[in-house]
């Protein structure tokens, strides 16, 4: 079957370049497919869908954490 988006989350025990405030804010500003994948523009397609604010309403959502 086809879930869609899956999101999972880790602790890596160490501050990682890929995590930081700077890149957060990128991924912020930018449409879906503007910039390459990202466990951030992952994390807020499903939290903008399950609010409803990507039209058709709210959608479910399932996040593994």
């Amino acid at each position: 079957t086809d879930v869609g988006d899956i999101l999972i989350a880790m602790n890596p025990f160490q501050p990682l370049p890929l995590y930081g405030r700077e890149v957060s804010e990128r991924y912020r500003h930018h449409e879906t497919g503007a910039l390459p994948p990202h466990i951030f523009a992952v994390a807020s397609r499903a939290y903008h869908a399950m609010l409803g604010r990507r039209g058709g309403g709210p959608q479910n959502q399932c996040i593994v954490i």
